[in-house]
């Protein structure tokens, strides 16, 4: 039982919506329920979802779309529901930043254990890396220390650059608006100052100079910031 994780699900079939949910609460999630990806945002809103169980055809909007969107707030891994016709769409939708897919009609059963997978490997995840550490081509961030380092080198970062550098490390490849990310690192909303983020994402630039030939703090006008890394080949 999962008792502690929380499921979003955006569906907008009454009757498969309410299926999947009852399931998924006797199974011992936590479900939150939309019908509309206004209903799922607002959801968003208010909670950190464990996973998400996503349609891709929505009354207002479609599921590929709302993953793009949503991959600049959470991490959560997103299983899309399509049927055998939609399968392309479902790709294009793995490949915006979504985990996995399901077909419809489906077993139940099959949608519990693709959720339970989830929960696996993340697990595997922790057993393999040493706690609290997070390595990514020659960048390692102490997650507990609160301190990074470029081939073994201290950066000596403050708390908001290091908290800046986590984040666009756990977004590696994918650009975050200036706006989420000063919500992420401030705790709140960005207004119309926007001079202190800047003045941090200036130094951390220069401190991640020497690893320029492979990691690089990229400014992508108008939206935010990427974080591109060049992994060895094995």
């Amino acid at each position: 039982m999962e008792e502690n994780k929380i499921i979003l699900l955006v569906e907008d079939n009454k009757h498969l919506n309410k299926i999947n949910s009852r399931a998924l609460t006797l199974s011992g999630y936590k479900v939150l329920t939309a019908m509309t990806l206004a209903e799922a945002r607002e959801h968003l809103a208010k909670t950190e979802p464990d996973a998400i169980i996503l349609d891709i055809l929505l009354p207002d909007g479609n599921g590929v779309e709302f993953c793009r969107e949503i991959r600049e707030q959470t991490a959560a891994p997103i299983l899309f529901l399509t049927s055998v016709a939609g399968v392309d769409q479902a790709l294009e939708g793995i490949r915006a930043g979504g985990d996995d897919y399901l077909n419809k009609p489906f077993h139940i059963e099959l949608l519990l254990a693709r959720i339970e997978a989830f929960w696996r490997r993340d697990a595997i995840k922790q057993r393999m890396k040493p706690e609290g550490l997070m390595t990514v081509g020659p960048l390692t961030l102490n997650e507990v220390a609160n301190v990074a380092y470029l081939r073994g080198e201290d950066l000596l970062l403050t708390t908001k650059e290091f908290a800046l550098l986590r984040l666009l490390v756990q977004n590696e490849g994918r650009t975050i608006s200036k706006e989420a990310i000063y919500e992420k690192v401030w705790g709140q909303a960005m207004g119309g100052d926007s001079q202190a983020l800047y003045a941090v994402v200036s130094r951390l630039k220069k401190k991640m100079e020497p690893g320029k030939d492979s990691i690089r703090l990229l400014t992508v006008r108008p939206e935010g910031y990427l974080l591109s890394i060049k992994k060895n080949k094995k």
